[in-house]
């Protein structure tokens, strides 16, 4: 009986330590909403972070996923293409009050409806390794799922040249220093957060959440 309960509990153990922290490298935006996408539940200090493995889908390979518990984050590993859809859905309604431009990326020239507008879901709204793109048509879609790391960072890159000139804070989300000369710009779910150095960056990163409600507060 002791030897059964000794490794029932390094079972435990061992479940509990696989859920602990990605292993994969996190590419694209972090996970952006504040509920996890199985229970619908708000995430948590103890929140589980699943970094998505997937060869054959570029777009999802590199995808941060946070769910409220161990038990939700295998469900997503059982049915993970149910889910991602469920996720793509809630993030393009998110990102669509942030997103910057009203034109594709691929393809500038081609204007798009207003991404706040009543018309908005009529473009090829993607989302790419958590990242809201828009484009005009299916083959900017493939340009785009080829080579997201790319696409990615041109989108970040107007999300940053969008939202710098109206930031409210001229201080730092986590240590309220001022920005000073050389700010990190991160962009989280098509906002722009800014801080001043790396390591505060990072924190914003595992906590996007707190980061949003400061800059939602700044311009009340």
């Amino acid at each position: 009986m002791k030897t059964t309960a000794i490794l029932s509990f390094a079972a435990i153990v061992a479940s509990a330590l696989a859920f602990r922290a990605p292993e994969a490298e996190m590419k694209g935006s972090p996970y952006c909403l504040a509920t996890c996408p199985v229970s619908g539940e708000k995430l948590g200090e103890g929140a589980v972070t699943i970094v998505v493995e997937d060869a054959s889908n570029k777009a999802n390979d590199g995808r941060e996923i946070k769910f409220c518990c161990s038990k939700c984050a295998a469900k997503f590993k059982a049915d993970q293409a149910t889910i991602l859809k469920k996720v793509d859905e809630a993030m393009i309604k998110e990102q669509l009050k942030w997103y910057p431009d009203a034109s594709c990326v691929v393809m500038p020239d081609d204007k798009l409806p207003d991404p706040r507008g009543a018309d908005a879901m009529e473009a090829k709204n993607i989302v790419v390794q958590n990242q809201l793109v828009r484009l005009c048509c299916g083959k900017c879609v493939k340009k785009v799922q080829a080579n997201p790391d790319a696409w990615v960072k041109k989108v970040q890159e107007q999300v940053i040249a969008a939202q710098k000139p109206g930031y409210p804070l001229d201080t730092c989300v986590i240590s309220g220093d001022k920005l000073g000369d050389s700010p990190v710009d991160t962009v989280i779910g098509s906002r722009l957060v800014r801080t001043c150095c790396g390591k505060c960056a990072a924190k914003v990163k595992a906590d996007p959440q707190a980061a949003f409600a400061k800059l939602d507060a700044a311009k009340k």
